[in-house]
């Protein structure tokens, strides 16, 4: 019973991750239609397409962080870390980047950076919960909680720069972060 349980938990993970990986592209694909230097106003069926790309990406992204979530929890249940935890880190890490990018670098704070925070913290509680249930080891725990932190640090460093940049490279400091999250979600469960 615990078997099957730790391998329900797991494809809870697998899943969540298919799903953020979704998320990620659709969310690529509004920012493409919108957001490109030659996009000028988008009107018409691209801006439908585009906006649809965005609600969608919106409901997989959710659902996704639903599923990692729970399997995570699953995976970690008795033995391993609590997801509060890695919650109140989250919003403790969130006010405290708020406040250095917007007193530091004078970012005015969007949306992007609750996403990758929550991102971050939830992709951490999910390696931690890995090792507790026996799918990695601990060096391997290491190496995925560091691949983490590079593609938070590279979230970060393009969220600092996106205002500075000229258009075409502040379209492309947009789009990188989105990329790395979905080729971690894809490349993840088919790891484990």
């Amino acid at each position: 019973m615990i078997q099957e349980t730790a391998q329900s938990a797991l494809g809870q993970l697998q899943g969540g991750h298919g799903l953020m990986a979704l998320c990620a592209v659709l969310y690529l694909a509004w920012w493409v239609v919108f957001f490109r230097p030659d996009a000028g106003k988008v009107q018409g069926p691209l801006y439908w397409i585009g906006a649809g790309c965005l609600v969608v990406a919106a409901i997989a992204g959710v659902a996704g962080a639903v599923f990692i979530a729970l399997g995570a929890s699953g995976l970690a249940a008795g033995t391993g870390p609590n997801g509060w935890w890695f919650a109140l880190g989250a919003i403790a890490a969130y006010i405290l980047l708020a406040w250095a990018t917007a007193h530091f670098w004078n970012r005015p704070i969007t949306t992007e950076l609750l996403l990758f925070v929550a991102w971050g913290a939830l992709e951490l509680y999910a390696a931690c919960a890995l090792e507790a249930g026996g799918i990695l080891g601990l060096t391997a725990t290491w190496c995925l909680a560091a691949i983490i932190f590079c593609v938070f640090a590279l979230s970060l460093a393009c969220y600092v720069l996106y205002y500075r940049l000229a258009a075409t490279l502040s379209f492309v400091a947009g789009a990188l972060p989105l990329s790395a999250v979905g080729i971690f979600s894809t490349i993840l469960p088919l790891l484990l």
